[in-house]
Parts: C-alpha cells; sequence; structure tokens
C-alpha cells in the first residue's frame, strides 16, 4: 500500500502582504460586519472580526478602507472562501458570547478601476510607515 502526504499545498495565484497599518474590510449580508485585514493580494484578503453570531459568512461585496483615509475602496465584488472560529469564546460581562473568527474572501470578476486601485494598494502596502 502506497502511503500519500496528506498536507495541503498553497494554491493562491497572488503573492500576499500584510498592511504595515491598520486596514479594514466592511461585509457581511447586510455590510454589518467589521475586520481587520490579516494580509491582502490580488486575488483576495483575510481578515479578523469578532461576532456575537454568523455574520460575515456571506458577502457579495466588501468595503477596504484605512481611517485616515488614505485608502478606500467600495463596492469591491466577492465571496466568502473560508471563516473559522479563532479560539474560544469569550463570555463577556453581559452574558454574550463574542467569537473570534477569521475569513478568507476571494475577489470576484473586478472590474479596471478596482483592479488599478488593488494593485496600486499591494504594490504600495510595504512602503508604509
Amino acid at each position: 500500500m502506497e502511503i500519500t502526504d496528506m498536507r495541503q499545498t498553497d494554491v493562491r495565484k497572488h503573492p500576499r502582504v500584510t498592511p504595515s497599518k491598520d486596514v479594514y474590510a466592511l461585509f457581511g449580508s447586510g455590510k454589518d460586519v467589521i475586520g481587520k485585514l490579516c494580509d491582502i493580494s490580488m486575488g483576495g484578503v483575510s481578515c479578523k472580526y469578532f461576532t456575537d453570531s454568523e455574520n460575515g459568512n456571506e458577502c457579495s461585496s466588501l468595503d477596504l478602507f484605512t481611517l485616515d483615509n488614505e485608502f478606500y475602496m467600495s463596492q469591491i465584488p466577492c465571496s466568502v472562501v473560508y471563516s473559522v472560529n479563532m479560539n474560544e469564546d469569550i463570555e463577556m460581562q453581559t452574558r454574550m458570547t463574542v467569537k473570534s473568527r477569521r475569513v478568507g474572501i476571494k475577489f470576484d470578476k473586478l472590474h479596471y478601476l478596482h483592479q488599478s486601485q488593488l494593485k496600486n494598494f499591494v504594490e504600495n502596502t510595504p512602503t508604509w510607515n
């Protein structure tokens, strides 16, 4: 019997970069989830967020922004690739359970303006201080 290596291989088509400043994503079925970007590429983003429900598991578009308005993109077509719990649930003083989650979102059919903005952002992210 042949034993095969079951390790997953990375299937990303684009290199990822980690923003050196805080970048946020607004997503969810009603744009009711705000997450902090972990990394970004021309193919998509991953981010962490806190929730008390399953919000953020579905979205058809997202907005990306920095608090200083140096970067803003809206209505980026996308879909959720994965959504996982990051740690044990945290019980707040109000007895509300909050989950820390990580979501992977891929970009879908970007039009020229989004491609241009994204390329500029990804290429210039390492130079931010």
